[in-house]
C-alpha cells in the first residue's frame, strides 16, 4: 500500500515540476520568447488562440504572415520573429501534423 502511494506521489510532483510556469496575464508558458509574443501578439488576441492552435516553425511563420497581410500585423524584427517562432514551436507544436491551413 506504502509502494503504491510512493508511486503516486512520487508523479506527481514529477508532473508538477515538468509544467512551465504559467503566466498570469496571457495564460502561456514562461519561457524565452514569451515577452515577443506578449508584445506582437496577445495585444490584439488572447493567448488561448495560440493554446488552442499549434504546429511546426512552417505553421507558425504562416500565421505570423497572415496576421501580418490580413489582420494589420506590423512588421517584426527578424531576430524577433525567430524568438516567436522558436517559442511557439517549441511550447505550442501539436502532436499530430497540422496543416498551414488549420
Amino acid at each position: 500500500m506504502y509502494k503504491k502511494i510512493a508511486i503516486v506521489i512520487s508523479l506527481t510532483l514529477a508532473t508538477l515540476l515538468n509544467a512551465g510556469e504559467i503566466d498570469n496575464t496571457t495564460g502561456l508558458i514562461k519561457a524565452e520568447g514569451l515577452g515577443e509574443v506578449k508584445e506582437h501578439c496577445t495585444v490584439c488576441h488572447t493567448g488561448r488562440f495560440i493554446v488552442v492552435n499549434g504546429g511546426n516553425e512552417k505553421f507558425w511563420k504562416t500565421k505570423i504572415r497572415v496576421m501580418q497581410n490580413a489582420y494589420g500585423l506590423w512588421k517584426i524584427d527578424k531576430a524577433e520573429e525567430e524568438k516567436m517562432i522558436n517559442y511557439l514551436t517549441k511550447n505550442y507544436a501539436k502532436k499530430k501534423q497540422v496543416s498551414v491551413n488549420e
